[in-house]
């Protein structure tokens, strides 16, 4: 079973979450739902507005919500495993591009860097935890 080794790579990478004390986000639905507010009607937006808060709730759990869908997704259920976790690194791939894409549109990434090196390389686990996540999920593939 190829799974496996991506399996247990998730789990490592949450657990190297958990000890980072790293949790997801879902910033971009919540700026997504901001923009498109005012155009649903009022029952729509507190529908969608419960969604996302339920979302963001899976989404702190961070490391649990990656290990919890690695177990999920060894018990073949595969989109629901792999959807949570993305949601505990943080919504994935795309949101680690737009946060850079964003970040270096505002010029901020640009000063940040120098912190974000600097705490890769002195032991921040989560990140490292975040990209063994985001690798494990990309290669999970359903038998």
């Amino acid at each position: 079973m190829e799974n496996k080794k991506w399996i247990l790579l998730c789990i490592i990478g949450g657990i190297l979450m958990i000890i980072s004390s790293i949790v997801g986000s879902i910033a971009f639905f919540e700026t997504l739902f901001d923009l498109i507010e005012a155009d649903v009607g009022e029952d729509v937006a507190k529908i969608v507005s419960l969604v996302i808060q339920i979302l963001g709730y899976v989404a702190m759990g961070g490391g649990i919500s990656v290990i919890i869908g690695a177990l999920i997704v060894a018990m073949d259920h595969y989109r629901l495993g792999k959807f949570l976790i993305s949601l505990g690194a943080g919504m994935g791939l795309i949101s680690l591009i737009i946060f850079f894409i964003s970040g270096i549109f505002e010029g901020s990434i640009v000063e940040e860097v120098e912190g974000i090196v600097s705490a890769i390389t002195h032991g921040s686990y989560g990140f490292l935890g975040i990209l063994l996540t985001l690798i494990a999920r990309i290669k999970l593939k359903k038998d």
